[in-house]
């Protein structure tokens, strides 16, 4: 028996849900695109119901709120900021590589402290850590001050997206993963869409209120409303289904999710040690998803850049250079979420990655040709980049379902591609986007083309790879056998064992 067991409720104990599956009718499948809760029965409906309503809620609302923050750095500095602090130079892309340094240090870390620490605990208290370090952001007298206090919001927001994904993928069946994770990252593009509406409003009706300046009492905004999301969070995270100690989660849900899982194929209980990451680190899903990955987010990166664009031209009011990029994130909500639906449709991942790129490349080769004379058309290639965004979730939703058998391997390879996709965000827009420079860059709108592109051929190459293993021409290396054991003491338990390689 390999001691790398993986406990989770018998399929004897478990009466909600048959061990077989029925083929399903043209109405069920219809049923199944609408909703994916709505061809099961309805015990396992209402648990689905059930955990919908505790786990996507809070994590929905908590990522809005980080995302809040991250979002209003860009609109601060439009909305005052930059003359009041006397940026200038690079200054305010160190802003953003200090963040991202910081954010690059907690990934990895985070994974791993969850495997010892429970998500219930861990995740609130980081997210109230990081709520403090938003709210000193409002006191800062100089751009070094800045540079500190956005390290520590990253490096303590760290935990948030590797965490709830985590958290998802041990309680969301692969045909499940794909809205729910589109869904949460909807709450993303909410929160840039609202910061935009928020610092117009602070800026007409809070500046110079108790002597700060709106962008000031944006942060202190962000910040008090991340304390109450956090104390919920203590409550609302079941941690995974054998172990949660949660309240509202009881032992008939205990049984149902962990029967689940086994019918999914998908371990829940890592532990985690040096030689799962040398097996990760030797396997392609680890160097294609991370190639992949960095692609998508080096190239979503210009899409913030928009608003100075917008300043450049010197035509816009303050409010106007908040509310119009909100057009784009209007759009990123409504094709994620088209994405999803779509993806889980048809049961694959490759073919809507893919087609989610296509706008985003028209739109860098619009910018990339500068129709200088032709605003419409700027406008038109800035918010096709938006479009695309939705083929993140996605890309974490085939990860979580390529290493659904190899719970180690899963929480390291989730965190892991974050951490090697910012740690090139850190540094290359730098490069890319200088300020001094905006909105004329002159390497970013080709090699975002480049960026997009890389990750359209990583998504056909893992399609054809995974093609390979199922016919047996590549040898699986990641996916591992689940089986019931029978055991007196433990009578609760699946065990996941290794294959011998």
């Amino acid at each position: 028996m390999s001691d790398k067991a993986v406990s989770i409720a018998t399929a004897e104990q478990v009466s909600p849900i048959s061990s077989a599956e029925p083929k399903a009718s043209t109405l069920d499948k219809i049923k199944r695109v609408v909703w994916d809760s709505l061809d099961k029965s309805p015990e396992e409906r209402k648990y689905v119901f059930k955990i919908d309503c505790w786990i996507m809620t809070y994590v929905c609302v908590s990522y809005f709120v980080k995302y809040l923050d991250s979002t209003n750095v860009s609109n601060a500095y439009v909305s005052g900021m930059k003359e009041d602090l006397s940026f200038g130079g690079k200054q305010y892309n160190w802003v953003s590589t200090w963040y991202t340094i910081g954010y690059i240090i907690g990934q990895v870390p985070s994974q791993y402290a969850i495997n010892k620490i429970r998500p219930s605990i861990w995740l609130p208290t980081m997210e109230i850590l990081y709520g403090a370090f938003v709210m000193a952001t409002a006191g800062a007298t100089t751009v070094h001050q800045v540079y500190c206090f956005r390290f520590f919001v990253g490096l303590f927001e760290s935990t948030a997206y590797v965490g709830i994904m985590t958290l998802l993928s041990n309680f969301y069946l692969p045909s499940e993963m794909g809205k729910r994770t589109c869904i949460f990252q909807t709450s993303s593009s909410a929160a840039q869409m609202f910061s935009g509406y928020l610092q117009s409003a602070l800026y007409s009706g809070m500046n110079g209120r108790g002597g700060l300046a709106a962008w000031r009492w944006l942060f202190i905004f962000d910040g008090v409303i991340t304390f109450p999301v956090a104390f919920v969070g203590y409550f609302a995270i079941p941690d995974e289904p054998f172990s949660s100690k949660a309240k509202w989660f009881n032992e008939k849900d205990r049984r149902i999710g962990t029967e689940r899982m086994r019918k999914g194929k998908i371990n829940t209980k890592p532990k985690i040690k040096v030689s799962d990451l040398v097996a990760l680190i030797s396997d392609w899903p680890f160097w294609i998803f991370s190639l992949a990955f960095t692609g998508h987010v080096l190239g979503i990166k210009l899409y913030s850049y928009m608003n100075l664009w917008l300043k450049s031209t010197g035509d816009y009011s303050v409010q106007q250079l908040n509310n119009l990029p909100t057009a784009g994130y209007g759009a990123q909500i409504f094709f994620t979420l088209c994405w999803a639906w779509l993806s889980d449709g048809i049961g694959k991942r490759w073919p809507v990655v893919t087609l989610a790129t296509v706008p985003a490349i028209i739109g860098t080769i619009i910018l990339w040709v500068w129709p200088e004379h032709n605003r419409a058309a700027l406008f038109a290639g800035w918010y096709l980049l938006f479009i695309e965004t939705g083929a993140g979730a996605l890309f974490i939703s085939w990860i979580a379902e390529t290493m659904s058998t190899n719970v180690e391997q899963r929480y390291l390879l989730i965190g892991l591609v974050e951490t090697v996709s910012f740690t090139f965000s850190a540094w290359v827009p730098l490069y890319l986007y200088p300020a001094d420079e905006a909105p004329r860059y002159k390497y970013a709108y080709p090699l975002t083309f480049m960026f997009f592109l890389i990750e359209a051929l990583c998504a056909l190459s893992i399609a054809l790879i995974q093609h390979l293993e199922k016919k047996g021409v590549l040898k699986n290396k990641h996916e591992y056998e689940v089986y019931v054991e029978d055991d007196e003491q433990e009578s609760h338990q699946i065990t996941a064992e290794k294959e011998s390689v």
